[in-house]
């Protein structure tokens, strides 16, 4: 490939700078300029027939390895600096500045290598590490450790960040499997390494849990690439400290597993309080319909009619028990429950056998509207059923304290992918508490409702992917919408 533009190739032919431009994937030479064919003593025919061995120091600080894996670095992040040696056509070596860039030349991305020669005497020069010099650009920038594996995945150079993050010095990790330096996750990821061989492209990205010198953990996360030049197979893990995350991400679940916690523990209460408060009604007439048998039942004049009315009504009464403490235990039975598919409407309807027993108390209609067609929700139907239960005792104690019309609505309904859930009121309405305060506990003053409260309530419900609404109700009163997303085909 020649630069077809002429304003540039004059520009770099005048610079004191050598100018090496490779091929992105194979990192042949393209092109150089007139400085660097007067380093390498080469002219630019012979420049392009060389491969990247032939033009590097023979010292061992200069492997071949490790200047692909500076282009390849360079190709991945866009630019890498570090100090490379080259050989010269006549044997003789120079030390130099080199900075690989990507560019993009005649509609193409090339790496253009820019070297500045230095003046130290070879006797003189600094000690070079691998990583630090020839990566220190991406590694100041990206807080990444880079780790060089041979084809058995065994490590042959690394950075002293990488190292470091292993609990080791760029020395003693030479040499160690890769999978033995810790905990890969997930599980995929370690066959992935197992079998790379078979897929030289594979690319690779894990999380590797490691542990620390005082038995804490670190976790990182990894990246790694295979490349194949001049036949010889060079892969290149990159990993940084994911630490903070991962403990983040933990700190996020304890509060999600505290919150299911809390729900449940106030899923058992409500069902206490439904027990004790309904199940007196029909225990208390079942013992005046015994009491009055046992008077009757001596009377000789009694009518055997009578009696067995009386008997008769004890048991509807004992039935009517035994509803409610089947209803409370199959309610219960899933307050242990695991995230699964649910029909919220038979959510709902299991939720308005409660609320209906709390409206029949104070006089309050319940008017549903809820169709007959199946909203699959993923979730956990328990929580659900709290948040719903715990909306509609909200507007129960609402309605109740109010002087106009004491009727609950309950609708249901599919509103294009999501479902959609209101619950209106006639009650105090949202005059006397804005409705952003609604969630904070302003809206309800009740002493012995659902108690998981509405702050609760909305969490669980964005938990799901939903919303909790409240809006103004007409003419007076509101209006509670929990929307939540339908399960995708």
């Amino acid at each position: 490939m020649e630069p077809v533009d002429e304003d540039f190739r004059s520009m770099i032919q005048q610079s004191p700078t050598g100018v090496l431009l490779h091929e992105v994937n194979s990192l042949r030479i393209l092109w150089a300029n007139q400085t660097a064919c007067e380093l390498f003593k080469y002219d630019l025919a012979e420049l392009r027939s060389l491969k990247a061995h032939h033009m590097s120091s023979q010292n061992e600080r200069y492997h071949r390895e490790d200047g692909v894996a500076w282009l390849h670095s360079a190709a991945l992040f866009g630019s890498s600096s570090r100090q490379w040696k080259y050989l010269a056509s006549d044997g003789t070596e120079f030390l130099t500045d080199a900075t690989a860039t990507v560019v993009r030349l005649d509609g193409q991305k090339v790496i253009m290598v820019e070297l500045r020669p230095t003046d130290h005497e070879i006797g003189a020069e600094e000690p070079i590490d691998w990583a630090t010099v020839s990566l220190e650009r991406i590694i100041s920038h990206t807080s990444s450790g880079i780790l060089v594996l041979d084809d058995a995945d065994r490590v042959v150079r690394a950075s002293p960040l990488a190292a470091g993050l292993f609990g080791k010095t760029s020395e003693d990790i030479v040499g160690i499997h890769v999978l033995e330096l810790g905990k890969m996750s997930p599980e995929s990821a370690e066959l992935d390494f197992q079998q790379k061989d078979t897929d030289p492209n594979k690319k690779i990205n894990c999380r590797i849990k490691v542990k620390n010198a005082d038995n804490s953990s670190r976790w990182l996360a990894g990246y790694l690439e295979n490349v194949e030049i001049d036949d010889t197979n060079l892969s290149v893990l990159m990993v940084r400290d994911i630490t903070d995350r991962i403990e983040a991400e933990e700190h996020v679940a304890a509060q999600r597993t505290q919150l299911e916690y809390l729900s449940r523990y106030n899923a058992m209460g409500d069902m206490a309080l439904l027990l004790a408060h309904d199940l007196g009604q029909p225990l208390a007439a079942s013992l005046n319909f015994l009491s009055g048998v046992k008077t009757r039942i001596n009377d000789p004049h009694v009518e055997a009619d009578t009696l067995s009315y009386g008997i008769e009504m004890i048991e509807k009464q004992l039935n009517r028990a035994s509803e409610i403490v089947s209803s409370a235990k199959r309610y219960v039975r899933r307050i242990e429950s695991t995230t699964a598919t649910f029909n919220l409407l038979d959510a709902v309807k299991e939720s308005l056998y409660f609320v209906r027993l709390r409206a029949t108390e104070f006089d309050v209609p319940v008017k549903v509207e809820l169709g007959n067609q199946p909203l699959l929700l993923e979730g956990e139907q328990v929580l659900i059923g709290q948040v719903i239960i715990n909306l509609c005792m909200n507007a129960i104690d609402e309605i109740k304290d109010s002087d106009n019309n004491k009727e609950l609505h309950v609708t249901l309904r599919d509103d294009g992918g999501l479902a959609s859930l209101s619950i209106a009121d006639q009650g105090r309405g949202m005059k006397e508490h804005p409705a952003d305060r609604l969630a904070l506990g302003a809206f309800s003053s009740k002493e012995d409702g659902s108690g998981i409260g509405l702050i609760i309530s909305e969490q669980i419900a964005q938990r799901h992917g939903g919303t909790i609404q409240f809006t103004p109700n007409e003419p007076q009163g509101t209006i509670a919408t929990l929307t939540l997303p339908l399960k995708s085909d």
